[in-house]
């Protein structure tokens, strides 16, 4: 008798293993054998200070989850969203087809070690797309029109009328927004600023120019997307080790009085650097969602400047993105399998055609008798 496929899923707080147990039942149905883990601390808090660390430090960050690998015997496929998948669990498990990734950013997956044993590393592309670009254009207004200040002075008490911007307070069609990061996110943010009618510059090193004229904004280099934006908002990968994208040479380039809003990764910016532009008054103001550490300590710097916006690593907490997780990386797998899009797969290498062949004819042999 052929051995089943087996697939383990990963879970968390976030996305727990019951619910993608659930998401991937159709497996079970097909044939499959799925196994469940879960992964990490029991409290939001913790589990955002653990994914802080991954995105900071990479998949080795972590020690292998204990539990896990007896679950890896004989696995197919591994799909995760926040634990981490180092070269040494990968070497361990040199059977593996594919590592799926349920969530943009991969950086809890150590996809170089992946590609070098020639396993495919498969992310999820538009999970959180519709949610982070809608709150960075939330920010943007939040910010510069004092909503989330002025909320919490009246809860105060207060009724304020004077904040740090009164006498320079914008609308929204006298500025140019400038876009940091053409992908999904950077794409969806430009099309619904189209409506406030501003100007929308975008810089992406990886986007041909014609593809940003055709998502709606002006192609710019870095230094015009410093000088000219009055608000830059940030929707760039970081990698573990880099130096931040915005420091305090680029803060210094940035327009006087501009408004700087990352709801990306909190890797993007030097903070200390950020506090002190906010506290001299170069910039107007940021929006933050992502920070150096989660909770913010209480002796943080942002925390005593009365020119930030900042919110608690909640821009992509909508319904949908829960629920449409699990279903938006099983529908980039088709794709993938298929042959028809093969952007989900991190790390292409001719070596790893083979596994994706095999893992198709499994992939294909399940929808059959799903």
């Amino acid at each position: 008798m052929d051995k089943k496929p087996k697939l383990v899923v990963a879970g968390d707080a976030l996305l727990t293993p019951e619910f993608l147990a659930d998401s991937f039942e159709p497996f079970v149905r097909a044939g499959w054998e799925v196994a469940a883990f879960r992964f990490g601390p029991p409290s939001l808090h913790e589990l955002d200070e653990q994914l802080l660390l991954l995105e900071r430090e990479g998949p080795d960050a972590l020690p292998i989850p204990e539990g896990l690998e007896p679950l890896m015997a004989g696995a197919d496929l591994l799909v995760v969203h926040i634990c981490p998948v180092s070269a040494e669990l990968l070497r361990r498990n040199p059977q593996l087809l594919a590592v799926g990734v349920l969530r943009g950013g991969y950086e809890n997956v150590d996809a170089a070690a992946a590609r070098t044993l020639g396993i495919p590393v498969v992310h999820t592309l538009g999970r959180t797309s519709e949610a982070v670009s809608d709150f960075a254009v939330g920010l943007m207004l939040a910010e510069t029109r004092n909503i989330a200040r002025c909320h919490a002075g009246i809860r105060a008490g207060e009724w304020p009328k004077e904040f740090p911007n009164t006498g320079r307070i914008p609308e929204m069609r006298e500025l140019t927004v400038g876009i940091a990061g053409f992908g999904e996110i950077g794409r969806l943010v430009a099309r619904k600023l189209s409506g406030f009618r501003c100007r929308v510059l975008a810089f992406d090193p990886y986007v041909p120019e014609e593809a940003i004229v055709r998502g709606g904004a002006e192609p710019a280099d870095w230094p015009a997307l410093l000088a000219e934006s009055d608000i830059l908002t940030l929707h760039s990968r970081h990698s573990a080790g880099h130096p931040p994208l915005v420091g305090a040479a680029e803060l210094a380039k940035m327009k006087p009085g501009a408004y700087l809003i990352n709801t990306a990764r909190a890797g993007l910016i030097e903070m200390d650097a950020l506090a002190e532009a906010l506290r001299q008054g170069k910039l107007a103001g940021a929006a933050l969602d992502v920070f150096d550490q989660e909770p913010l300590g209480p002796d943080h710097p942002l925390l005593g400047l009365d020119n930030v916006t900042l919110t608690s690593h909640i821009a992509f907490d909508t319904e949908a993105f829960y629920k449409r997780s699990p279903i938006l990386w099983r529908e980039g797998m088709d794709r993938l399998l298929e042959g028809t899009d093969k952007r989900v797969w991190i790390n292409p290498d001719e070596a790893a055609n083979g596994r994706i062949a095999k893992l198709g004819e499994l992939w294909r042999r399940a929808a059959a008798r799903a």
